[in-house]
């Protein structure tokens, strides 16, 4: 079920092959109109023809409104997403949402960036902004190898700064994100982003930096609870029973209930719920702890409790 937003049309001006299964896509107005803004760490919903809606950081400066640049990797045994937009074409339509971002840079005197993967995509748009601001900023970008790092061509303009850190698994060189998180200083600030064990790892090592630690997760998490509760909506005193294996956007579907959603990762916030009552398991991974004390995702998150009360 997707909520209607505002949408952008735009087309595929090209396709580069990069590396390891990495696709990049320059879209562009196509009568060649600016297009929305954005800013640093932003993404965009992209449309596919199927009707899914897949989630991309954008990847080039936003002072150039004349074109969206993203990175997308073919995830083998992924939800399809990724491999129906590798197999489009220079020329298609391609609708997408205003951008939007839950990952912007904060106002501070230092920056340290980690990424995992393509997970270096946001930070390729942080990049320039901090140049311009001529702040202090540190890339960590973590590969099995140099040819396993995405979107290397964009990279290779901040190479000659002395501030990009490279870690290859195979060279034996892992990240330690512990020691990288005990050099934080006071007036900095982390942003990570990578796959699912590596934001679980610096969320983990990184409590004492409080807000100061930022992250996103690219991909989503596939490890929801089996647990059988009930969702009670305040509104109607309705009580819908959430199944073992079941999400609770699930059941609420099921039971006909409206809920607008979008990734169903965890991720775009698009289903992020007040609720009233009960002990969420919060499984989303970008809603920041105040938030998580009066709202829920139901796309991923469960109960630990046997009610949870939405105020729907």
């Amino acid at each position: 079920m997707r909520k209607n937003i505002h949408s952008v049309t735009t087309q595929i001006k090209s396709i580069q092959v990069d590396c390891d299964g990495v696709k990049i896509f320059t879209l562009t107005d196509p009568e060649g109109w600016p297009l929305p803004t954005f800013t640093s760490g932003a993404h965009l919903d992209v449309y596919l023809p199927s009707g899914k809606v897949r989630q991309y950081s954008l990847c080039g400066d936003p002072i150039d409104n004349c074109q969206y640049i993203i990175a997308v990797r073919d995830e083998k045994g992924g939800r399809g997403g990724s491999n129906e937009i590798h197999g489009l074409k220079e020329g298609m339509i391609l609708p997408v949402s205003l951008p939007r971002s839950h990952f912007s840079l904060v106002d501070t005197e230092r920056y340290v960036l980690i990424a995992g993967g393509i997970g270096i995509t946001p930070f390729l748009s942080m990049l320039p902004v901090l140049n311009r601001l001529n702040v202090e900023w540190e890339l960590h970008v973590c590969a099995r190898d140099e040819w396993s790092v995405p979107c290397r061509n964009i990279l290779n303009k901040y190479s000659n700064s002395g501030r990009i850190f490279k870690h290859f698994s195979l060279q034996g060189n892992r990240l330690s994100l512990e020691s990288i998180i005990k050099g934080i200083g006071e007036k900095e600030h982390l942003y990570c982003c990578g796959p699912s064990s590596m934001i679980k790892e610096a969320i983990q090592k990184g409590v004492k930096l409080g807000d100061r630690l930022h992250f996103e997760l690219f991909g989503y998490d596939d490890t929801l609870a089996e647990a059988v509760y009930e969702v009670v909506l305040e509104k109607s005193g309705r009580v819908i029973p959430v199944p073992m294996g079941q999400t609770m956007l699930g059941a609420l579907r099921i039971a006909g209930v409206k809920v607008p959603a979008s990734c169903e990762g965890g991720i775009c916030l698009e289903c992020k719920t007040r609720y009233l009552g009960g002990s969420p398991i919060h499984r989303d991974l970008v809603m920041s702890a105040d938030d998580r004390k009066d709202f829920i995702t139901p796309c991923v998150s469960a109960c630990a409790s046997e009610r949870l009360v939405l105020d729907l």
